[in-house]
């Protein structure tokens, strides 16, 4: 209330914090005329009430006993409920306390005087209410009786503000409630349009004021009422304004005012509080796609008549905590309730998760948490205390973020760059206060300097400057005082301006950075975080000084254990050619958007008649099976949904597409800046979840974009973006049964198949430990036990190693001092082929096929990736235009660039694929990927991000020896291969060198004449390396391969079989041959002395090989660059992927 944080008991209602929060904006409407009226207004009765309730509640938390230290456990005995004498006699002063002395602390005595009295009941005038829906007491607020006035409970007195406002309302003359009916009406639209981040708003909103949202696939009218007549009028009005909503659109009435409606059927139109919405996107943390999701549920409820609640915010809890409220099932007339799970009140709860930090903000004058559009609580990092918030606000000015903490309290308020180029943009300068926030509560002495006395926060304010600040006028200005030599240590000829401020009654220090000061965070990064050390010990000093509290930490105290942890900021170097706009990817994908994909399934399969059962193995993917019968209905519910939208469909899928691959390419290089720092364990999990989640909204989105292509929209369904997200949580899961159920009939791996009669189905992969299916004979359930998580997850452990393991590439301060480089033409290089190399032979045989080579492709490519767009990120072009921009540029014959364009176009023709869910296929079909360069009718949609990573896919695929295209000719793929046996010596080579560096006796190779002339006969093939190492007793037969990978399922099962037959068998014959001659292979390593041998094979790749992850690998497997902590490991390896 005001400054002052005050106590609330909740009394009977169901959501005092709801309830207060629209008195607040109820007294904005109608304390005007009420206090012309009566003398006082709504606001007077509420800080009252606040009081009453914070006085009480504060003498009597003060005797409460401390909490059993017993607890639940057994020693605690049964429950006793008792009363300390302490708290008797808090409560005979509470209720002995005089109403009156709250007046002098209201804002407003004369008012509150006039309200106290209003509310004063005469003892014998007092009425009881006993009745469920009414406060026992009704308005009143103090009793008075026998000379003396005496207080209601804290309980009564929340209680009674509903009746007080319905009875002050009640005494508005008619012109006065008219005024007020419209003052509510504009206030409760202003604060939907901030809730909402709308930037206009309705100047002359009107009884009904209408809101559309084109991009979320909803309407909302809003109205209000201040008479308690009128509400159910006005939500009527409001219900009839959004009559005409198209049915695939949800309808949101929002109402203002002092009322609340009760239970609900929801049929078509969903009615929410005003405070109700508020308190919805809280919970989402500000996210406007989980509020449409939320209307959509409730008002479409596919399935059912209607659905009923006991509250808004109950339905509201469930449907966000489980992502559904309705399980998919047959149509009906009947209706579905939201079951009550708890009696709590999450608003209150979230209002004490938050109270700490409410404090804190409260504090520095601050709003509360709950006036911020995005949100979001999380635990202390590092062994911190108290709690962390993330608040973020946009302004007409940009973004301001707050990054607060309570234990010390302390608020990080900072304002990103917006500049083009900016290096302080919102995510370094998000990164920069999070880590500053982490410094400040994690470090002892840092925690004693930045505690302020009487728990008063510390104000954090970070700015940035453009240019550098100018050096002080006058040269007998004193030094700064935290001038710092590149050495780190004081000196006078080397020294920092720095601009910064400090207010010691609010506590508040500013800090503007600059080039300069950003430019010392260059290299390690261990010079600016030193400079802002010593600058933040000085200026908190000056703060505690200005406070009358003692210095703090001293100054080598505080910067031994501020440089002892990593640097705040750290900057890197990056050049990389990627398109000029990078537009924001924010499709939404919660489990929400799955659940409505997982709905949608169900009614396809139900529509297909798909039996229901359980299968098990060649039974569930049996050639028209279950199995199949599912695959088809799923492949046809997304074909129809995507033909029952408007062409415009095409355009959006390629937006979305465009914007998902700028999010994971800039994401992915972010990983890997940070994986190459010294804080890379921090960033391990990040790094993991922000790769799978780049790669499914890619594959998800391509996979639409060419199912577009093969079946048009030619509907009348509007484009959303919902509904972009809708088609790719269902593309991704008709992906994943495919690839599972595809993957299991080639007998990869198990399956089982479990369909119920509402459609929901399982598809899994594991053993199953409840089947007890005697009869079943051992050949059905025979496969290769393939474990394609596993097989992932060392992949992506292996990147990550990779990683962790680059050096990064540091700037200097002279880099970030200079100008940022505008975007400038580079000359065309052509890919530098060695003549006579299996390359350049595949390049020749390429130009006779195709007519082009792979310069010509990597010049289209790369104009593709450098065309000009709009904001939206994508350009529709024609063919003539792109190869002419790209022969210009590149120099090349314009005969060869239309022959690369034409292989790199994705169209009708091109895109279907071949044979039963080619979608599955990797290998053998055209993909956008591939050939990005995207047709429909006679325009090339270019994709300029899309276009950088497939030029980036060719890239590595030559680098393997490879060239992804389902139509390459069977010469050039000869060519390419015998390129990567060249691969396959340089491997042999490098992990020779690796074990001769790392000192172990070896021979490499070993052939088999070599074997004979000492006494090995049977050797069957060389063996490309031999290592003996004493010190085990270990002789290691080992293995270099670098087989082409494989993706989809038919080839990855023939790379299986071929590693198998090809390479594992000879394996395990060379070794059982070394076995029976252990001392000769040892003598071919040098080593001669006799001694016990365990000869032990190993296959080394440069890869993840997927054959370690049969349920029958027969060897160990590594990759190269482990190759030597394998040796090194006293213990023998196991058959399978040794992990690292």
């Amino acid at each position: 209330m005001g400054e002052d944080r005050l106590l609330v008991h909740p009394g009977q209602l169901a959501h005092p914090l709801l309830f207060l929060r629209s008195l607040k904006l109820t007294a904005g409407a109608v304390d005007g005329p009420l206090r012309k009226v009566v003398g006082f207004g709504v606001e007077d009765v509420l800080e009252l009430a606040l009081r009453l309730s914070d006085r009480s509640l504060r003498a009597l938390s003060a005797a409460w006993p401390e909490p059993n230290s017993a607890g639940d456990s057994e020693e605690a005995g049964p429950l006793a409920c008792e009363v300390t004498a302490a708290e008797v006699y808090a409560a005979a002063e509470v209720a002995r306390a005089d109403p009156q002395a709250l007046v002098s602390l209201c804002r407003c005595p004369e008012r509150a005087g006039r309200a106290l009295q209003w509310l004063t009941c005469r003892i014998e005038d007092l009425k009881l209410r006993y009745h469920p829906e009414a406060p026992l007491l009704g308005p009143v607020l103090a009793l008075s009786a026998h000379g003396r006035c005496l207080p209601v409970p804290a309980c009564a007195a929340t209680d009674a503000v509903a009746p007080a406002v319905a009875r002050l309302l009640s005494l508005l003359p008619p012109d006065a409630l008219k005024a007020s009916e419209a003052r509510m009406q504009d206030l409760t639209v202003g604060r939907l349009a901030r809730l909402l981040g709308l930037d206009t708003v309705p100047a002359r909103p009107g009884p009904v004021c209408v809101l559309s949202s084109p991009s979320h696939r909803y309407d909302i009218a809003i109205v209000s009422a201040v008479a308690e007549s009128s509400l159910a009028t006005r939500l009527e009005e409001g219900r009839a304004a959004l009559a005409d909503t198209a049915q695939d659109r949800g309808r949101l009435v929002v109402y203002g005012g002092p009322r609340f409606l009760g239970p609900e059927l929801v049929y078509d139109t969903l009615y929410l509080h005003v405070e109700e919405v508020a308190e919805i996107l809280h919970d989402a943390e500000g996210n406007l796609a989980l509020l449409a999701l939320f209307v959509l549920e409730l008002t479409q409820h596919p399935g059912i008549h209607g659905i009923g609640y006991r509250d808004a915010l109950t339905a509201w809890s469930a449907w966000h905590r489980t992502g559904a409220l309705l399980v998919p099932g047959p149509d009906g007339d009947n209706v579905a309730g939201v079951a009550t799970e708890s009696v709590r009140d999450e608003v209150w709860d979230r209002a004490a998760a938050w109270s700490g930090v409410d404090e804190v903000l409260a504090a520095v004058q601050l709003p509360p948490a709950e006036d911020f559009l995005h949100t979001r609580l999380s635990p202390a990092q590092g062994g911190a205390a108290g709690t962390y918030a993330d608040l973020d606000h946009a302004t007409p000015e940009g973004l301001v973020m707050v990054r607060a903490a309570t234990l010390p309290p302390l608020v990080i308020v900072a304002v990103p760059d917006r500049g083009p180029g900016a290096i302080l943009d919102v995510v370094a300068m998000s990164g920069l206060a999070e880590s500053l926030r982490t410094t400040f509560t994690t470090l002892g002495p840092v925690v004693t300097h930045a505690t302020l006395p009487h728990g008063a926060p510390l104000l954090v304010q970070m700015s940035v400057a453009r240019q550098a600040h100018a050096h002080p006028a006058s040269p007998q200005s004193p030094t700064p005082p935290c001038g710092m030599r590149s050495d780190g240590e004081r000196g006078s000829e080397e020294w920092l301006l720095l601009r910064s401020s400090v207010d010691a009654d609010t506590g508040r220090i500013g800090i503007e950075i600059d080039p300069p000061l950003l430019a010392a965070f260059s290299g390690d990064g261990r010079e600016g975080h030193a400079i802002v050390g010593r600058l933040l010990h000085h200026l908190i000093e000056q703060v505690r000084l200005g406070r009358g509290a003692k210095p703090g930490t001293g100054a080598e105290a505080f910067s031994a254990a501020w440089n002892s942890t990593h640097p705040v900021l750290r900057l890197t170097a990056a050049t990389h050619a990627w398109p000029a706009t990078a537009p924001a990817f924010t499709l939404p994908n919660s489990p929400h958007v799955h659940a409505r994909a997982l709905r949608a399934a169900a009614a396809a399969v139900r529509s297909a008649e798909v039996p229901a059962g359980s299968w098990r193995g060649p039974d569930a993917y049996r050639r028209g099976g279950p199995g199949e019968q599912l695959l088809h209905a799923l492949e046809g519910e997304l074909d129809q949904q995507i033909r029952a939208f408007q062409p415009s469909l095409m355009p959006e899928l390629a937006r979305q597409l465009n914007a998902a691959w700028a999010d994971r390419t800039r994401s992915a290089q972010q990983s890997a800046v940070n994986l190459a720092t010294p804080w890379a364990e921090n960033w391990t999990y990040e790094a993991h979840r922000r790769q799978a989640d780049g790669a499914r909204s890619t594959t998800a989105l391509q996979l639409l974009l060419q199912h577009a292509l093969t079946s048009p929209p030619s509907g009348e369904r509007a484009v959303d973006v919902l509904a972009i997200a809708d088609l790719a949580a269902l593309a991704e899961l008709v992906l994943r049964s495919g690839l599972t159920a595809v993957a299991a009939s080639r007998r990869l791996h198990d399956l089982r198949l479990d369909i119920a009669p509402s459609g929901v189905f399982t598809l899994t992969t594991g053993p199953d430990t409840d089947d007890t299916d005697a009869d079943s004979s051992p050949e059905q359930h025979e496969h290769l036990g393939f474990d394609a998580d596993a097989y992932h997850q060392a992949r992506q452990q292996l990147l990550t190693a990779r990683l962790m393991a680059a050096e990064p590439a540091l700037t200097d301060g002279a880099a970030v001092l200079a100008a940022p480089p505008p975007r400038t033409e580079v000359a065309f290089t052509p890919p530098e082929l060695p003549a006579g190399s299996q390359l350049a032979r595949a390049d020749r045989l390429l130009h006779e096929e195709w007519g082009c080579g792979f310069s010509a492709l990597g010049a289209v490519l790369a104009t593709a990736a450098d065309w000009p767009t709009d904001p939206d990120g994508i350009a529709a072009v024609t063919t003539e235009d792109l190869a002419a921009e790209a022969a210009s540029w590149s120099d090349l014959p314009a005969s060869e660039i239309r022959a690369a364009v034409a292989r790199l176009r994705l169209h009708t023709g091109n895109a279907a694929g071949s044979g039963s869910h080619p979608y599955t296929e990797v290998e053998r079909r055209s993909r956008p990927l591939i050939q990005p360069l995207i047709t429909v009718g006679d325009t090339l949609l270019v994709l300029p991000w899309l276009a950088c990573a497939a030029r980036d896919a060719y890239a590595a695929y030559l680098d393997g020896g490879r060239l992804p295209h389902p139509d390459l000719p069977d010469k050039i793929t000869q060519a390419l291969l015998r390129h990567r046996q060249q691969l396959d010596k340089h491997l042999e080579r490098e992990i020779a060198e690796a074990v001769r560096a790392a000192g172990y006796a070896h021979r490499s190779p070993l052939l088999e004449k070599t074997a004979r002339a000492h006494g090995i006969h049977e050797l069957a093939g060389e063996i490309d390396l031999l290592v003996a190492d004493p010190t085990t007793g270990r002789l290691w037969v080992i293995e270099a391969k670098n087989p082409t990978p494989a993706i989809a399922a038919p080839a990855l099962l023939q790379h299986i079989k071929k590693f198998t037959r090809d390479y594992c068998d000879k394996l395990l014959a060379k070794t059982a041959t070394l076995a029976a001659h252990p001392h000769q292979a040892a003598s071919l390593c040098g080593i001669t002395p006799a001694q016990n041998w365990r000869v032990l094979p190993l296959i080394v790749t440069r890869t993840v090989e997927p054959s370690a992850f049969l349920a029958d690998p027969r060897l160990p497997y590594t990759t190269a660059e482990r190759l030597t902590a394998v040796l090194a490991n006293p213990t023998d390896p196991e058959p399978g992927w040794i992990p690292a």
